[in-house]
């Protein structure tokens, strides 16, 4: 029973958030899917990884990331490394206007985090608001922000006739801005906090 409790703890460390966000509410646009790479730091995390988002409709996008998190374990000295790989759609429910300049969208993901002998599923739902701002030589910088509940599925082989299993609940906020550096080429940075508290910076492009 130690046993599962001391790999459980060591789990919950390694499943703290999955996805990153993409920057904004907005979705991409049929003529420039975006692709891009991604950094997050963590108390006992590192992360590295890559993403691809395409345009489904005028009001949604596809999200695909594939992601690799280097893990220390609380109390050691020894590294472990997970990978994985995760799947969303975002869908802009409330598009700017003149009376609320702000877009709003729902998003909806899944995704895992492996190694031998572990599993975690990871699923957030949530929604993000930003605002474009759009400065005199045509570049944007957009600041947003989001809400999202998150639910995992954890399994760790820890013996026979022992349940290595776990689930969680969890809200995490999401904060962060991105700046248009090249034309279709934007820098970002964000914070997520819930379980955990991880910093991102990214860099992305349209096609």
């Amino acid at each position: 029973m130690v046993a599962v409790v001391v790999v459980c703890a060591f789990a919950t460390g390694a499943r703290a958030q999955v996805f990153y966000s993409y920057p904004g509410a907005r979705p991409v646009t049929d003529a420039s899917p975006s692709l891009g790479l991604v950094a997050g730091f963590g108390d006992n995390v590192r992360r590295i990884g890559g993403f691809g988002r395409f345009n489904l409709s005028p009001s949604a996008d596809l999200g695909l990331e594939a992601m690799y998190n280097n893990v220390k374990g609380e109390g050691s000295t020894d590294d472990t490394g997970f990978g994985g790989a995760g799947i969303d759609g975002k869908y802009l429910f409330v598009p700017a206007s003149e009376d609320m300049k702000v877009d709003v969208a729902a998003q909806l993901g899944a995704g895992f985090l492996a190694r031998s002998g572990f599993f975690n599923l990871h699923v957030p739902f949530g929604a993000i608001a930003s605002h474009d701002f759009l400065m005199n030589d045509g570049r944007r910088i957009t600041p947003y922000g989001g809400v999202y509940f998150i639910f995992d599925y954890t399994s760790v082989d820890v013996g026979p006739g022992l349940d290595g299993s776990d689930t969680d609940f969890d809200v995490e906020m999401r904060i962060g801005a991105s700046a248009e550096i090249v034309k279709r080429g934007s820098l970002f940075a964000a914070l997520h906090a819930g379980n955990g508290t991880m910093f991102f910076i990214g860099f992305n492009a349209g096609l």
